[in-house]
């Protein structure tokens, strides 16, 4: 297991040391320089070893070699004895021990092999007895001086080619370490040079040329340059980091103030500005700006005496000093710093708006006093103030309008009481009159009975406008608008007879005021009421258009017998109030006779908001 553990440790160092590619190429090229020198070294030490090996055998055989010469010279002279021959043999014998010719015997060397094995036999054929001569005894000489003659030149040879290949091998050695340091160097200029000068090349201008000492290498120079953007980089990080987080914090904020602003324009849109909405509101803008409080003051000046009406979200808030006042008229926005109810500080941010009465109204934030508040959030309790002045300014706008149109209805209800009640009053009472100078002059029974007729009808008409009148004092409109309004009508009137009643609403992109929409509703009612008691309908179709050019038309057609103008006849007044109707919406009304039959009532006026 220990074994494995080292493998892996080696092989992981082994990994380690691949993906450094320069540096292995540095040892590779290192290792290829110290084989170089090894084998030079190894060379010279076999040379060393080798050549007086060598240099001994041949001294020896050249010795051998020149006794065996002048012996064979002797024998020319005189003949010797074949035992002094043997004892010759044995005398100058080489010694195939010996230190210098031990390594003949396992030598791979074909000729010196050759050699020595013809010197062994030119021995063995001198120390033969059989056939001895003097002439064969100079031959067998002549072949023994010649063994050793070829010996001698083989090692020498050998010798020589041993030292030619040495030589060529430190050559090629010389060369190898050459290119080796050669590669080095050029690999270090490309390095060291070459790349270190193409980096500096993108380092910014303001790191070139500043080193901390002299003498400095070019690792140690982008050793500080690396430190020196490192740290630089580290505080870009850092800095990006807490951008990004305040950016995303910014972020939420104004998603925030935006769903916020979106929840109270649809809340003061779809109900009014009450005090429990407010109270709502409130509590939204708090969330939004993760404040402590949101405080609404509206001040009023009542008796002369300043009263201030609060609405707040989370506690009630401490009272405003006077001065604040002062500079809230002149600024409309004030950043100070206050006290809570436990004596802790607090910050405060405060905008000043226009209540509807004038007087000064003030949206108060609440907020920790190290609380940095953004541009955004700022401007978010700016426009919220604005917007309550706006807001509450317009509702009061639509309740002025309000009150207007119910005092004109009331007016208009007395114009229709004088006009229709007051005169069928009057006439019933000229019809008592002539009923008591009928009675005192004693008349006939059919004056009386006429005369009580005509009473008779009078009352009925009379009863008859006046449930009218009762009918239209209960009619309102609510906040679901003039439509529902106009249907609810319609409900009515199909209820109380068989006529089928269409409505054709197509009042789109168009504002109508509260005096505009309460007219439209009691034309419509006027001229529904008069074909049920009129017109012998059996549909009737009501349609309200806002035409490009402006205007706001009203049309009831009916299927009826058309119309019959009774301006004459007395007890008719429902056209008259429906003409002071469009004179009071500042348009025209008119009652024609459709061509297929039936009748028109056409409305037409030019609403005040689109003009």
């Amino acid at each position: 297991m220990s074994l494995q553990v080292k493998l892996n440790q080696v092989l992981r160092s082994f990994e380690l040391l691949l993906k450094h590619t320069l540096y292995m190429r540095l040892i590779i090229l290192l290792f290829c320089s110290i084989l170089s020198v090894v084998l030079m070294q190894a060379s010279s030490l076999f040379l060393l070893d080798y050549s007086p090996l060598s240099q001994k055998a041949v001294q020896k055989i050249y010795q051998t070699k020149l006794f065996w010469e002048s012996y064979q010279i002797s024998i020319h002279k005189n003949p010797v004895p074949h035992e002094t021959t043997l004892q010759l043999i044995k005398k100058e014998e080489i010694d195939p021990e010996s230190p210098e010719f031990l390594w003949l015997k396992n030598h791979k060397n074909s000729e010196i092999f050759t050699a020595f094995n013809k010197l062994e036999d030119a021995k063995l054929a001198l120390s033969q007895p059989n056939s001895y001569s003097q002439k064969e005894n100079a031959i067998s000489v002549e072949v023994m001086v010649s063994a050793y003659d070829a010996l001698a030149n083989a090692l020498q040879r050998d010798l020589e080619i041993k030292q030619s290949v040495a030589a060529l091998l430190q050559l090629i050695c010389l060369f190898l370490i050459f290119s080796c340091l050669g590669a080095i160097a050029v690999g270090a200029k490309r390095l060291l040079v070459n790349r270190v000068d193409a980096l500096m090349l993108f380092v910014p201008n303001e790191f070139v040329g500043r080193r901390d000492g002299e003498g400095l290498d070019e690792f140690v120079e982008i050793e500080q340059l690396v430190y020196t953007i490192t740290a630089r980089l580290k505080g870009y990080k850092s800095e990006s980091h807490w951008f990004s987080e305040t950016s995303s914090e910014r972020l939420r904020r104004m998603v925030r103030a935006q769903e916020f602003l979106y929840t109270f324009l649809q809340s003061v849109n779809n109900a009014a500005l009450t005090e429990v909405a407010l109270r709502r509101d409130l509590y939204q803008l708090e969330k939004a700006l993760n404040v402590q409080n949101v405080v609404l003051i509206f001040s009023e000046n009542i008796g002369g005496v300043p009263v201030e009406h609060t609405l707040y979200s989370d506690h009630k808030p401490n009272k405003l000093e006077s001065s604040l006042y002062d500079e809230l008229a002149t600024a409309n926005f004030v950043k100070y710093i206050s006290q809570n109810a436990d004596g802790s500080s607090m910050q405060c941010l405060a905008a000043g708006f226009t209540c509807p009465t004038g007087a000064l109204g003030i949206l108060r934030i609440e907020a920790d006093k190290d609380r940095l508040f953004e541009e955004t959030e700022v401007q978010l309790i700016e426009v919220t103030a604005e917007l309550l002045s706006m807001i509450m300014g317009f509702q009061e706008r639509e309740q002025e309008g309000r009150r207007v149109a119910l005092l004109e209805e009331r007016a208009a209800i007395g114009r229709e009481l004088h006009d229709s009640l007051a005169q069928s009053l009057a006439y019933m009472k000229i019809q008592i009159s002539r009923l008591q100078t009928t009675t005192s002059g004693k008349r006939s029974t059919a004056s009386l009975e006429e005369i009580v007729s005509e009473l008779r009808a009078g009352l009925d008409g009379a009863y008859r406008e006046l449930r009218e009148l009762l009918a239209t004092f209960r009619v309102h409109i609510d906040v679901r608008g003039l439509g529902f309004a106009i249907q609810a009508a319609i409900e009515e009137f199909t209820q109380r007879s068989n006529i089928s009643i269409s409505l054709d609403n197509r009042l789109i992109n168009c504002r109508l005021t509260v005096n505009e929409e309460f007219h439209i509703l009691h034309v419509v009612r006027e001229a529904l009421s008069n074909i049920v008691r009129h017109s012998g309908a059996t549909s009737v179709n009501v349609s309200i258009v806002f035409q490009p050019s402006g205007h706001v038309m009203v049309a009831i057609d009916d299927d009826g017998i058309g119309y019959v103008s009774k301006d004459a006849e007395t007890g008719h007044y429902g056209q008259s109030i429906m003409m002071e109707r469009a004179h009071s919406l500042g348009g025209d009304l008119t009652v024609l006779r459709r061509r297929k039959g039936g009748t028109r009532v056409r409305l037409v006026f030019t609403p005040k908001l689109t003009q």
